[in-house]
């Protein structure tokens, strides 16, 4: 399949900057380190032109894609079946049984294996099952979530004696410990720096947190009706609870966390893609790189590790939607609060209302009455949607242009009529 072909069966319209620059350098020589924000569609940008690229030989693995987590793997390959399901592929994860996964292997050999780096190593390694010699491609994915200070020494073996055509590594940020593994296998690269290029649509509202966390984010969820909400919880037993609680309360709502099993996971994650749930009570085992259409965010606390923030929000505001990150905080969060405010987190500070949300900053346009009617017509939908803000923008416009022409009109009007 083509490009274009795999695009018109995705229905992409349009292709965010690192998928057009990734599709734009893939056949050069170098090899290809790309940096774009979470959210932007990095795992396509690599998938379209390998798809296209790979000769799919008999029995001969071409490419590797090493992701840092068992449920990035699950969507990776999910993703790739709905990008080309006639692709031979194979995906190794969680609590598989590898002895028998590895016999197979004696028999025929996929031609993208996509797995994490200790699969990798078991397959390569310790049971010798895997042979790499017509790799063409080795893919790293999320990168950033994966490097650590041994990450190069496990991965050394499976690396060395190989001649592969082209090494991509996908990344939210560069770190220390990335470096001496680009300056080992990279050699000469082509740097895509997307993140500039790249201005996501979320709203970071913070509510102060009233009596106790939990009353205050069932206030918070009277008055919101998401399409998908995740809501991040750092501590195990907290998940427990807010999920028992929200279950309490009718809602249509599942919990996930390191605590649940791989195949239970799995079917979880299933029926979140299938929008099973309207709520996901979730540890930040959802925080980095799961591709679902959420419409809020809403962090019960904050994550212990700061940057875990970043890649929270980044469930939402995907691919060019708009989203709502809510964040609960009291006094104790405060300097966490002043450190993403640092580092450019635009917080606006909300209260609760009889209505919903509503924003303690002063708004610098102030709509009169007539325009404010106008807009209160507008029909508000039972379900969030995806795309629902941006529709909504562009009703409310809609309704300002039309009250305004008519105001242009009578004073045209009343012009003439006194001439």
């Amino acid at each position: 399949m083509t490009i274009q072909e795999m695009l018109q069966r995705l229905n992409f319209s349009n292709l965010s900057p690192i998928q057009e620059q990734v599709i734009e350098n893939f056949s050069k020589s170098q090899n290809i380190v790309g940096l774009a924000p979470t959210g932007t569609g990095k795992t396509h940008a690599y998938l379209l032109p390998l798809l296209e690229n790979i000769k799919r030989k008999e029995n001969a693995v071409e490419a590797v894609i090493l992701i840092p987590t068992n449920e990035l793997v699950m969507q990776v390959s999910k993703m790739l079946e709905e990008t080309d399901p006639t692709v031979n592929y194979k995906s190794y994860y969680g609590s598989m049984d590898m002895e028998r996964e590895a016999k197979k292997l004696e028999n025929s050999h996929p031609n993208i294996v996509i797995t994490t780096p200790a699969k990798l190593v078991d397959l390569v390694i310790t049971k010798n099952a895997l042979n790499l010699k017509h790799l063409d491609y080795f893919i790293l994915d999320e990168a950033d979530m994966m490097f650590d200070e041994d990450f190069m020494s496990l991965l050394d073996p499976v690396l060395v004696n190989q001649e592969i055509q082209k090494f991509m590594l996908f990344s939210a940020t560069i770190t220390r410990t990335m470096e001496p593994f680009i300056k080992k296998y990279f050699g000469s690269y082509i740097f895509l720096d997307t993140v500039k290029d790249t201005k996501l649509k979320i709203n970071h509202k913070l509510i102060r947190v009233g009596d106790s966390r939990l009353k205050t984010l069932q206030q918070v969820i009277d008055r919101i009706n998401p399409y998908l909400g995740i809501i991040f919880v750092s501590k195990n037993e907290d998940i427990k609870r807010v999920y028992e609680t929200l279950i309490d309360k009718g809602l249509n709502v599942i919990q996930i966390s390191s605590e649940i099993g791989v195949k239970q996971r799995k079917k979880i994650l299933e029926d979140i893609f299938n929008n099973r749930y309207q709520y996901v009570v979730s540890s930040d085992l959802l925080a980095r790189g799961l591709d679902f259409k959420a419409s809020h965010v809403i962090n019960y606390d904050l994550p212990y590790m700061l940057e875990f923030f970043k890649h929270r929000s980044g469930r939402t505001g995907r691919m060019g939607d708009e989203g709502d990150v809510i964040t609960l905080f009291d006094d104790n969060d405060q300097k966490k609060i002043d450190k993403l405010r640092n580092k450019g987190v635009p917080f606006v500070l909300y209260t609760l209302s009889d209505n919903g949300l509503k924003s303690t900053q002063r708004k610098s346009k102030t709509y009169d009455k007539k325009i404010a009617e106008e807009i209160k017509k507008i029909p508000k939908p039972k379900r969030v949607t995806p795309g629902y803000k941006k529709k909504h923008q562009e009703e409310v416009k809609a309704a300002i242009k039309k009250v305004k022409k008519a105001r242009y009109r009578n004073a045209a009007l009343r012009k003439s009529r006194g001439a």
